[in-house]
């Protein structure tokens, strides 16, 4: 087999993008072919008259290294990996929580209308009672609304939802 991958220069962009720029097309049609058979699934595209062999995934890159003997390289990428992984998680959870908490302020919000704008003496006692607690409370979850109430939170979702639906 005729060896082109001579002329090919390699970089690791924005943490784990790979590239490796070649000056002919049967070098990089033959350095895929090779990045294939290593279970690597490179991508292979032309510009400005050169040839580019590229890897974007972590998986990739990991075993990458690791077959050119780069130990260090690895490790550095691995920690690369690591923190985007943590830095991701983190983002999810924080925009769950700033989600939950929109929700719960919206909900808190429309009740509180809807309660202002009805006869609350026509109500039951406990449905008075569960009325002046999200009036005075307007920004309490419904967890603080059973606390205060001394009853569960499915009371008081239980008690809301009987409320407003008249």
């Amino acid at each position: 087999m005729d060896v082109f991958l001579n002329f090919a220069t390699g970089t690791f962009k924005s943490g784990y993008h790979i590239e490796f720029v070649m000056d002919s097309y049967e070098g990089a049609q033959q350095l895929s072919e090779i990045l294939a058979m290593l279970e690597m699934f490179p991508k292979l595209m032309g510009r400005r008259g050169k040839f580019v062999v590229y890897l974007k995934s972590g998986e990739c890159a990991c075993s990458l290294l690791l077959n050119m003997g780069a130990h260090q390289s690895l490790m550095k990428l691995h920690n690369i990996i690591a923190e985007r992984d943590l830095m991701n998680k983190n983002n999810r959870r924080i925009n769950c929580e700033v989600a939950n908490i929109s929700k719960q302020v919206n909900a808190a919000t429309e009740q509180v209308q809807r309660i202002k704008r009805m006869d609350i003496n026509k109500l039951s006692s406990k449905l008075q009672e569960t009325a002046r607690a999200r009036l005075n409370n307007p920004n309490a979850s419904y967890e603080e609304l059973a606390q205060i109430l001394g009853i569960t939170k499915s009371g008081v979702v239980n008690r809301l939802r009987k409320m407003l639906q008249k």
